[in-house]
């Protein structure tokens, strides 16, 4: 009886891991994305690479607006979103959102303009393309201003104008003197003619891009949460392992040139995260210049708007702490 009763207890454990690997495999999840840019890269890499499949994920990408994206991740219709300032500026505004990882620290975006520009200061009484109301784009360009004592709105007007090739034609027709964008853009402005006047980085201590969750998928899909975590991470990583193959992956997804997405990746390559960190600083600067743009008076804290315990989790299983 014995051996028949260690037999059944074994085929039971068996059958139980089975059903939550199963569960595992079948898991997917939906990531919000506004564009093909090098922005995103860490999470395309990391599907693509199969870090997320490892991890019993399957992963699809939605190309969408991020300001949309923050309302689709409240209806259930995406999962993760990869942005910052959206999700501090949804969470001032009362959206239940966290900051869960880090896969950009620091910008890549630059202002372009056209050839009578010449610095900052020549905007003034001129219109600075965005993408959209309350975009990153958005961020930068009201923070660069104000560092050249320029108030956006009043000296300078910001015009929504839609995509990278859609503020670029708003560039080159006149209807803007400059705009925010970021590579590959910084290869296609010398063939046309146009300057590019500063880089974000050089002036505003902000990271770029964070995996966003609802307080919901936080408190109730922890598991995933953390599963999506070690796969990003392991793309961040494979990134600076193997930076040819992530360019050759980059360019097909971009679907431009290899020598393009080289000089892309090589300029943005510094800019990524090494294992996801969330650092004080980073963070306190990025909700600072988003209170400040929402004109919020009442005090908030970095842990209102991050949640580091699963990445602290992941990093220490994958013997990175």
């Amino acid at each position: 009886m014995k051996p028949i009763r260690i037999l059944v207890c074994t085929s039971i454990v068996i059958f139980v891991l089975s059903l939550r690997f199963s569960a595992h495999a079948e898991d997917k999840i939906r990531i919000g994305i506004s564009g093909l840019s090098s922005g995103f890269v860490p999470t395309i890499i990391a599907e693509k690479k199969g870090y997320y499949a490892k991890y019993g994920l399957q992963s699809e990408h939605v190309l969408i607006s991020l300001a949309i994206a923050i309302n689709a991740m409240g209806t259930g219709d995406l999962d993760y979103v990869i942005s910052l300032a959206q999700g501090i500026s949804a969470f001032l505004r009362g959206f239940p959102v966290k900051l869960v990882m880090m896969t950009q620290d620091k910008l890549d975006f630059f202002i372009m303009a056209r050839p009578d520009i010449q610095k900052m200061t020549d905007l003034k009484g001129k219109i600075l393309g965005i993408s959209y109301p309350g975009s990153t784009t958005h961020l930068v360009a009201e923070a660069l201003l104000r560092q050249f004592g320029l108030e956006p709105g009043k000296d300078v007007s910001l015009l929504p104008a839609g995509d990278n090739q859609a503020r670029l034609t708003a560039l080159e027709s006149g209807r803007v003197a400059a705009m925010v964008t970021s590579p590959p853009y910084n290869i296609i402005a010398p063939t046309k003619g146009l300057n590019i006047l500063l880089w974000a980085r050089d002036r505003l201590v902000i990271p770029q891009n964070a995996v966003i969750i609802t307080d919901r998928k936080l408190q109730q899909s922890p598991d995933q949460v953390k599963r999506m975590i070690k796969g990003t991470i392991e793309a961040l990583q494979f990134m600076r392992r193997d930076k040819e193959e992530a360019i050759d992956l980059a360019a097909r997804w971009m679907k431009i040139d290899r020598p393009r997405a080289k000089a892309v990746l090589d300029s943005t390559f510094p800019l990524y995260s090494a294992d996801g960190t969330m650092t004080d600083q980073a963070l306190q600067a990025a909700l600072d210049v988003e209170i400040q743009r929402a004109n919020i008076q009442k005090k908030v804290s970095i842990s209102e708007i991050a949640d580091r315990r699963l990445l602290l989790e992941a990093q220490k299983e994958l013997g990175l702490r």
